[in-house]
């Protein structure tokens, strides 16, 4: 099911949205730094290297 969000404009809620999307994007970052060695690991542990 969909959240149906709630427009606030108070400096609060945008701070914490801010916070949050800065969250996201670091996150996202960290998850694509870490691709490589999980790609490595179930290609060894598939016996291809």
């Amino acid at each position: 099911m969909e959240q149906i969000k709630e427009e606030c404009s108070c400096p609060e809620c945008k701070k914490r949205e801010e916070e949050s999307a800065e969250a996201e994007t670091m996150n996202f970052a960290i998850l694509l730094a870490l691709m490589p060695a999980l790609a490595i690991t179930f290609l060894s542990n598939a016996g291809f290297f």
